[in-house]
């Protein structure tokens, strides 16, 4: 039997060189990365790492467009599923916040339930009357949100999480449509800004959802997903894909994992990642030690699991670790500390000026 077992955020981002993991008791994860052989491959966008490893063909081709939007639909809790998957014309349409910093105009995204039921029901029914053109809004959670177009878009829209924090000008519609979704992001961005829910967010001294962010065109061919094993998640686009390839997922649930061949696509580490939340990410990771490794680990001791396969995508580069049951005998292999790991792949920073050079410390791999 093989699990796989996808963990988005577990790599804390290379961008802050703090030692998060510090001081944290991770035993059962300190002996699967001893016993099992780990390799580091180049940095890969998560969406198209979960689509490859959950069977999507176009995966396989790195400049292929991939139907994000239509994915991430299926894949919701909300809504007719049948429905989402049977229309490809849809695009991501997710509430965010633009500030000026400097001569930047920078995009954040909105933490999960900031916006109220009542909040989001208000700025939907108004994007569709002034929008019915285009298509029809919808939010099936305070933060995602989409639009159901009225015909399909080939502009190259690019994924939120890839703007986040950034200055947008770079990553402004390209291509066929391009002037379209410029437009339309203009015009929303007034709309939003003039909004009675949003005047009274900023009146009192709330964040305000002052834009949408379009990403995800592309049209899904339902014969286009391989039917993968057993699915476990929770998150909408592992999900979208899995029901793609007509299986449909369950929520992660370690014991019933270990019946059947399964990916589990854990993204219970991404959002504090994303948001540098260290609290959040130690308290979460020590959540996964508890429910997922120490299962695992005990699995492939007693010979229940046959491999376990570790994927770990981050934003600088994605760690992968197999382990397999006939390991548990190589005795000599030393348990290897998850903060030593992540030491390994924090970015090397230039010395100073007539400082001394010094090589980082890399454990063995």
């Amino acid at each position: 039997m093989q699990i796989h077992l996808v963990i988005p955020g577990l790599l804390w981002p290379g961008a802050s060189l703090t030692n998060p993991a510090s001081g944290l008791e991770l035993p059962a994860l300190a002996r699967l990365l001893g016993l099992g052989q780990r390799r580091v491959r180049d940095f890969e966008p998560l969406d198209r790492q979960l689509a490859r490893i959950l069977g999507l063909a176009a995966a396989a081709d790195a400049q292929a467009p991939l139907p994000l939007a239509a994915l991430r639909r299926l894949g919701e809790t909300t809504g007719a599923a049948e429905e989402a998957g049977a229309d490809a014309g849809w695009l991501c349409a997710d509430p965010v916040n633009l500030s000026f910093a400097r001569e930047h105009l920078l995009l954040n995204d909105f933490p999960i339930d900031e916006l109220t039921g009542a909040e989001i029901d208000a700025l939907i029914e108004t994007l569709n009357e002034v929008f019915q053109d285009l298509g029809r809004f919808e939010a099936c959670t305070s933060t995602r949100w989409y639009l159901r177009l009225a015909k399909p878009t080939a502009a190259k829209l690019f994924p939120l999480h890839d703007v986040i924090g950034r200055p947008i000008r770079h990553f402004l519609p390209e291509g066929d449509d391009a002037r379209l979704w410029q437009r339309t992001m203009n015009e929303a961005q007034v709309l939003l800004h003039n909004h009675p829910v949003n005047q009274a967010r900023e009146a009192a001294g709330r964040r305000t959802a002052n834009s949408l962010w379009f990403w995800g065109a592309g049209t899904l061919d339902p014969d286009s997903v391989a039917p993968p094993p057993a699915v476990q998640s929770l998150e909408p686009l592992a999900r979208g894909l899995a029901r793609a390839g007509t299986v449909e997922p369950m929520p992660p649930d370690a014991a019933s994992a270990l019946q059947q061949d399964t990916v589990i696509v854990l993204d219970t580490l991404l959002p504090a990642a994303r948001q540098l939340d260290l609290d959040a990410w130690r308290a979460n990771l020590a959540s996964v030690e508890r429910d997922w490794f120490a299962p695992l680990a005990a699995a492939l001791r007693n010979g229940r699991l046959g491999t376990l396969t570790l994927t770990a995508p981050g934003d600088r580069n994605t760690v992968e670790l197999e382990v397999r049951s006939g390991d548990r005998w190589k005795f000599w292999r030393q348990p290897i500390a998850f903060e030593a790991l992540l030491a390994s792949l924090a970015p090397t920073v230039a010395p100073a000026s007539g400082a001394a050079d010094s090589a980082p410390y890399r454990p063995d791999r």
